[in-house]
């Protein structure tokens, strides 16, 4: 038998098992209790390398990541508690790795018992040894954002205009959530890219990739806010103020890939000397991939405005992700800036300007159509 037959009789086998399900009857039975207690809670699982093989049916079932850089080899499986699918990080550690990895493993734990969110990705289980970490997630179906654009293989998934729209917007409300209303203070990801992001089957965004966040700790105000604007200067201090930042400043980079051709460059700062000045002159229609049959011109300037924004070479200048929130949502009304509590002074007269710019030259464009280049100025 040839090896691609051999190949092919091991999907066959690997899928059917996948259909029916691990095997629990070597389970001891206090210790299934307590793992069904703790997946109930969503208190990520400590597993045994021997379940860790039974759901990955020995490693044999990879994963084709569109990262060739990935830190990680992916893998399906089922979580041998009730049968439930999911995706297999595994990090190979060397001694000069091992403290990063117990780190990240430390860092996923804790995202997971401290924010609770549909757009992020939680925490289901977790095996770490010397020389290997293995995390352990719900499945996500749909696999990671650069696959679904870029595809693996050659092969990806055809995303529409506002399939697009939909996904920015809800990866920007997980992100605010993260800056702004997470129980236990902010939480700055740091590595927010299209590899961190696994679209579900009905295309919502989970953000995932916790090993590098940052959990800030408010300062104590010095005086009551009285309804009044308050600086992110009177919660955070400097440092934590440029994490935050560097945050939206990688939202911008992640919606110049959602909706530019797929041949825009790899690397973020070619990227952004690239885009940028495209985006100043609003030549849109140079970012574009040519057959986009949806796209609302509307709302496309609303979108590559939040991009240029948020990729503002002055920290300062980016915007907060409770305005991001409404930059790109999808309807006709812009809800006044200053509602925002974590608004910037410096930012608003520049903001109220672009977001002026943006609706005219909408206005404009829709009276001509796809594909012009508009250079009206505000």
């Amino acid at each position: 038998m040839s090896t691609e037959a051999h190949e092919e009789s091991d999907q066959k086998v690997i899928v059917e098992a996948l259909s029916k399900g691990p095997s629990l009857q070597n389970c001891n039975p206090s210790s299934r209790k307590l793992c069904e207690a703790d997946f109930v809670l969503g208190v990520p699982l400590e597993l045994s390398w021997e379940m860790v093989e039974e759901m990955t049916f020995g490693f044999r079932t990879r994963i084709i990541l569109g990262d060739d850089k990935s830190e990680y080899l992916a893998y399906e499986g089922l979580l041998p508690v009730y049968g439930y699918q999911v995706m297999v990080k595994r990090y190979s550690t060397s001694d000069s790795s091992r403290s990063w990895s117990k780190d990240v493993l430390e860092a996923e734990k804790k995202a997971t018992l401290s924010m609770h969110h549909k757009n992020i990705l939680s925490l289901a289980g977790y095996y770490q040894s010397e020389n290997t970490t293995i995390l352990v997630f719900p499945s996500t179906k749909r696999g990671s954002l650069d696959t679904n654009l870029y595809g693996s293989r050659g092969k990806h998934l055809k995303l529409t205009f506002q399939d697009k729209l939909k996904i920015a917007i809800e990866i920007a409300r997980g992100l605010r959530y993260m800056h702004e209303e997470s129980p236990q203070g902010p939480v700055v990801h740091g590595q927010l890219l299209i590899s961190n992001i696994f679209l579900r089957r009905d295309l919502r965004p989970l953000i995932s990739g916790f090993g590098r966040a940052t959990w800030l700790h408010l300062k104590q105000l010095t005086k009551p806010i009285n309804n009044q604007k308050c600086s992110l200067r009177d919660y955070l201090d400097l440092e934590s103020i440029a994490l935050v930042k560097s945050d939206i400043l990688s939202y911008g980079v992640l919606l110049l890939r959602l909706f530019c051709k797929t041949s825009v460059p790899q690397d973020d700062k070619t990227l952004l000397d690239w885009a940028r000045p495209l985006l100043m002159k609003r030549a849109f229609h140079e970012l574009l991939d040519e057959d986009w049959e949806d796209v609302d011109m509307h709302e496309m300037f609303r979108v590559m405005c939040t991009a240029f924004q948020c990729t503002m070479p002055c920290p300062d200048l980016r915007p907060c992700m409770s305005m991001e929130k409404f930059f790109v949502k999808c309807n006709h009304h812009l809800p006044s800036i200053s509602d925002n509590i974590f608004h910037e002074r410096e930012e608003e007269a520049e903001i109220d300007r672009y977001m002026l710019a943006a609706v005219r030259l909408a206005t404009q464009a829709q009276s001509v159509g796809n594909g012009v280049h508009v250079t009206a100025k505000p």
